[in-house]
């Protein structure tokens, strides 16, 4: 099998650094890469999650390395291969063969994502693999260009005639290269990948996203150069590359594994002691069972934020969560916002500096002048943007769906700051701790392109909304769609609000718990109403099934009286004239 793996391409010589990047070296570099993902970026609880789906503690990474390994297997077909004559020569002359005008007819075109997915649903049914699992599997292969396809959209055009795929030698080769990438990550063969549990949509979504950022990083041809001799290609090879790589993108996770706050946490966060509604907030986020959901009812001046954040801190130690995303409803709102939040993590003392590692997203960040102090002296890049070639050849002229923010409009890190990786389009909600405007998570429930870059970046975060009453109807559903796939995600949700009608409660509430329980649409028969105000509606998701718990407490400041008189005002008849109107 050297001879096929020696010459099938992965990237032509002009997009890998001057030299073919062989297929197999792609995979291998992309599972790589996937393991220091799993090492120094994913969440507890995302890892967690995982080992369940692959059958135990320490089962999850070999299954992650290998889902984002195969994820161009598609590439190893006549319909990729022969787009770069000078790689088509070698293959050809290795034996691989085709029909030159049937699969050069672009009527006829079968993109290598969809040739991914049909060869990884062919070898995995081969081999025995339960249905229901190649169902999830191939899905995550076949959108990683971003949009997902259906099953017959992945199938080889019949007007191809069987040349787009490849006759039996390229079956052998297929087959060839996947039980390579698989024995090299660790595995016997490729019966032993097979799962032993369905994860729910929206782990997938968020695998899904991981598999595209492995991919993005593995493409860099200024970390990983083109290597032509099969020889040279191996996993540990591959692993130094992901390691310098990593290590020179500056990449990293958030908090980790992080410890429970303890009973003077809040005053040593902010100086001062809480206040009765903000012990109260904390106590809520102790008593949840699960990951859930905190709604939060208090009037301005009463210290939401602030509980909040100690909120978040709760819920991520409890529930493995790794970093916060902190949604507010304007610009002008989150930049003070991001102040805040710098403030809340450099408290920590945690001593790694989790201040410097917070991202503001919203379109006019470079007018924020704690945002242009932590970004002062990147410099502009000009040139090529280095992330492009992954389908160099006809991706709708744009690579990643990543529109003209490229390297050479990216801003370059200096040490301590979030690294420039993150600072790409669609990249920002992978930062540890963002903070922005709400659309950020409202375009995570829309079928849009790579959408699952956006779940991936909410998955394994606390989220904290404020101002959740200023959603307007048509912003209302896209909200309520969103907590759903964070509930079914197990993202702990904090919302906050001056009040909420009793209705629109019900609402999010019911939405985040049907999607905790995987369920369509969730009527909860009694949901009780906050006995008092300032309130705290805590819902999540037990075996038993939804729980929903309402408390309530007095202010920190006293109410204060109101007098209302209600005056008469005439009104003038239908036949009144213009005096009398005014």
């Amino acid at each position: 099998m050297e001879g096929p793996l020696g010459v099938l391409w992965g990237k032509s010589a002009e997009r890998a650094g001057g030299q073919t990047n062989l297929l197999l070296s792609h995979l291998l570099d992309t599972g790589a890469v996937a393991e220091r993902l799993w090492e120094s970026f994913l969440a507890p609880s995302t890892r967690g999650l995982l080992d369940e789906v692959a059958g135990g503690p320490g089962r999850g990474r070999r299954l992650f390395a290998w889902l984002c390994a195969v994820h161009d297997l598609g590439k190893a077909t006549p319909a990729f291969q022969y787009q770069w004559e000078p790689g088509a020569r070698a293959v050809r002359a290795a034996g691989l063969r085709w029909h030159g005008p049937t699969v050069a007819n672009q009527k006829r075109r079968w993109r290598h994502e969809h040739a991914s997915a049909y060869l990884l649903m062919r070898a995995l049914r081969r081999v025995g693999w339960a249905e229901c699992h190649v169902a999830w599997v191939w899905p995550l292969a076949a959108g990683h260009h971003g949009v997902f396809p259906d099953e017959d959209a992945v199938q080889p055009p019949r007007q191809g005639r069987g040349q787009l795929q490849g006759s039996v030698e390229w079956e052998v080769a297929q087959a060839g290269l996947l039980e390579r990438v698989t024995v090299e990550l660790g595995f016997e063969g490729l019966a032993e990948v097979q799962p032993v549990a369905v994860p729910t949509r929206a782990v997938q979504l968020h695998v899904s996203g991981l598999i595209v950022m492995a991919d993005w990083i593995a493409s860099d041809k200024e970390y990983f150069p083109g290597l032509p001799d099969v020889s040279q290609v191996s996993m540990k090879g591959a692993r130094e590359r992901a390691g310098s790589a990593w290590t020179k993108l500056g990449l990293r996770g958030g908090w980790g594994a992080l410890a429970g706050p303890g009973p003077e946490a809040f005053r040593e966060r902010f100086g001062v002691e809480a206040r009765p509604s903000q012990r109260l907030v904390m106590q809520a986020a102790r008593d949840m069972e699960g990951p859930g959901l905190l709604v939060v009812e208090a009037p301005m001046g009463e210290g939401k934020t602030k509980a909040a954040l100690m909120a978040a801190e709760i819920l991520a130690a409890r529930f493995g969560a790794d970093g916060v995303f902190v949604g507010m409803p304007t610009q002008a709102t989150s930049d003070p916002m991001f102040g805040q939040v710098r403030a809340w993590l450099q408290a920590l003392g945690r001593g790694d500096d989790l201040a410097s590692q917070v991202a503001l997203l919203h379109g006019k960040r470079m007018f924020n002048k704690e945002w242009r102090g932590l970004v002062e002296g990147r410099e502009r890049v000009g040139g090529e943007f280095g992330f492009a070639g992954v389908d160099e050849f006809g991706c709708e002229g744009d690579v990643y769906g990543m529109g003209e923010q490229g390297r050479g409009v990216g801003e370059r890190s200096e040490a301590g700051g979030p690294a420039e990786w993150f600072l790409g389009a669609k990249r920002g909600l992978l930062c540890p701790f963002v903070v922005g405007t709400v659309d950020q998570l409202l375009l995570a429930a829309t079928r849009s392109r790579h959408v699952m870059l956006r779940m991936a970046g909410l998955a394994g975060k606390v989220v904290v909304l404020d101002e959740v009453h200023a959603a307007d109807v048509y912003m209302l559903q896209f909200l309520v769609e969103g907590l759903r796939w964070l509930g079914q995600a197990g993202v702990p949700v904090v919302l906050l609000s001056a009040t909420l009608p009793p209705g629109q409660r019900r609402e999010l509430v019911e939405a985040y718990v049907a999607g905790a329980g995987s369920r369509e649409e969730l009527r909860l028969e009694a949901l009780p109403e906050p006995g008092g105000y300032p309130s705290v509606t805590s819902a999540w998701s037990a075996v038993e099934g939804p729980c929903v718990r309402v408390d309530s407490c007095e202010g920190w400041r006293p109410d204060l009286s109101v007098a209302l008189a209600v005056c008469s005002e005439p009104v003038p008849g239908p036949r009144a004239s213009r005096v009398q109107e005014r």
